[in-house]
């Protein structure tokens, strides 16, 4: 599965990349390409992936930070915490 996965991502990084280029110029440097591809795979492609190459490359050049920013957030949200202990802090400041 691993390996799939792997192989899967490695077929869509040109394409991350660009985008996570995008965003760059746009002020969002905290987002990378494991970012986004998380989303694709976690949001956008979750009950139905495109059956072509084009419109899933389509899909991850409609991507705006707004979009990447709400799931990022729905998942801050639902992602539990047992103790304050392991929350990363460092990156707030």
């Amino acid at each position: 599965m691993i390996n799939e996965s792997f192989a899967c991502y490695a077929k869509y990084e040109p394409w991350l990349k660009l985008k996570m280029q995008e965003f760059n110029q746009m002020g969002y440097h905290q987002i990378n390409e494991e970012d986004l591809w998380k989303y694709v795979t976690n949001f956008c492609w979750k009950r139905i992936k495109p059956a072509h190459y084009y419109q899933q490359i389509n899909d991850i050049m409609r991507i705006t930070p707004n979009q990447y920013l709400d799931f990022a957030a729905l998942e801050a949200q639902v992602y539990k915490v047992t103790s304050l202990e392991e929350m990363d802090f460092d990156d707030l400041f």
